[in-house]
């Protein structure tokens, strides 16, 4: 909460140094080159190693990338610590009707402690088109003002950003030659305010709490898409683990000893969220006030707030003694009882009536 959104889709995966990524392409809509982005946060401000894989399931048909077969080797990507995109500079050629698998592998080379465990925060990878691979699209001209207003840099960047005009322009044309035309908003009627999608790029209008380019995913720490949106999780920031929720029944995460779709109280048989501890009952009850942990329904001869015997019997349940009935001569419950309590004498462990006023004996 209060975080300024750094992701694109529905937020990071956590990966550990040494372990990798697995990312599936099978929706490439026309033949040509692209370059590979991978968006990340380091969780410290040490740099990284990606080593990217690229690899079709099936053989290549196009004439243009039988000619550029995919290089095995992996390709080395530095991810410094201080930016949040990373560009392959070696471009790949992928063609519609072919699935493709980029396995990703992320290092630390330098890690200041070896033994530590360090992560790497990754949001996406992306495949940005080479407008120079694209034939007759645009002039010479075009192609130094794109490299001249750093189009490919702008239209990456997470977050809103003003493109120039002559990136805007050219990314359009280039949008319309690769999907032979332009490209349908398909906004979700139930996500979106409406029908219209953004000229550049096809955002839609999202209802509250509401992500993607068609409006279709509650957004993190939110749950229950449907026509109103989806409504917050307000997981409660001392009872929960996270400010996530499931998306379908927004039940958020507890602590352990705490309750409730939002985790805002304590489970049953615990008081005083939002440090919930054991009813102080003796065992002689399961239920106490959630709030000043008074015993409810005590059993077994016991009574008050934290279920010792009642008056007539002694005992302790705190050393796990139970509550028998005070001999005085008669039990509590019958005509023969004149006491108001008893204890047991600790040295002779005989039994000592408080008698009433005209009774007297042991």
């Amino acid at each position: 909460t209060g975080r300024s959104v750094t992701w694109t889709g529905p937020g990071f995966a956590r990966v550990p140094s040494g372990a990798g990524l697995r990312f599936s392409i099978n929706n490439i809509p026309f033949a040509m080159d692209f370059d590979i982005t991978i968006r990340y946060e380091p969780e410290s401000l040490e740099d990284w190693l990606a080593s990217v894989a690229v690899q079709p399931t099936g053989i290549l048909s196009s004439q243009r990338c039988k000619n550029k077969g995919l290089s095995q080797e992996p390709h080395a990507l530095p991810l410094p610590a201080t930016k949040r995109i990373a560009l392959l500079q070696t471009p790949v050629c992928l063609e519609p009707g072919t699935e493709y698998s980029v396995d990703v592998y992320f290092s630390q080379p330098s890690a200041s402690d070896p033994k530590a465990k360090s992560f790497i925060l990754i949001d996406s990878l992306g495949l940005i088109p080479r407008i120079g691979s694209v034939e007759n699209l645009c002039s010479e001209k075009d192609l130094d003002e794109y490299q001249k207003y750093h189009c490919i840099e702008i239209a990456s960047e997470v977050g809103p950003h003003v493109l120039p005009e002559a990136c805007a322009r050219l990314i359009v044309s280039m949008s319309a030659r690769i999907h032979n035309g332009a490209v349908a908003c398909k906004c979700n009627p139930q996500g979106s305010l409406n029908a219209s999608c953004s000229k550049l790029g096809g955002q839609c209008q999202c209802k509250a709490n509401v992500v993607g380019r068609c409006c279709d995913t509650c957004s993190a720490g939110s749950y229950g898409f449907g026509f109103h949106g989806c409504y917050a999780c307000e997981c409660h920031p001392q009872g929960s683990l996270s400010t996530l929720c499931d998306q379908v029944t927004g039940q958020c995460s507890c602590r352990r000893e705490v309750d409730g779709q939002r985790c805002s109280r304590c489970l049953a048989g615990y008081f005083g969220f939002p440090h919930c501890r054991p009813c102080p009952c003796n065992g002689y009850a399961e239920l106490c006030d959630p709030v000043t942990g008074a015993c409810l329904n005590c059993r077994k001869f016991t009574a008050g707030s934290h279920c010792e015997c009642m008056d007539g019997y002694y005992g302790n349940p705190l050393n796990g003694e139970p509550c028998r009935p005070c001999m005085c001569p008669g039990a509590p419950t019958s005509n023969r009882y004149f006491a108001r309590s008893c204890y047991q004498d600790s040295q002779s462990a005989q039994l000592v009536c408080s008698c009433l006023e005209g009774y007297s004996g042991t």
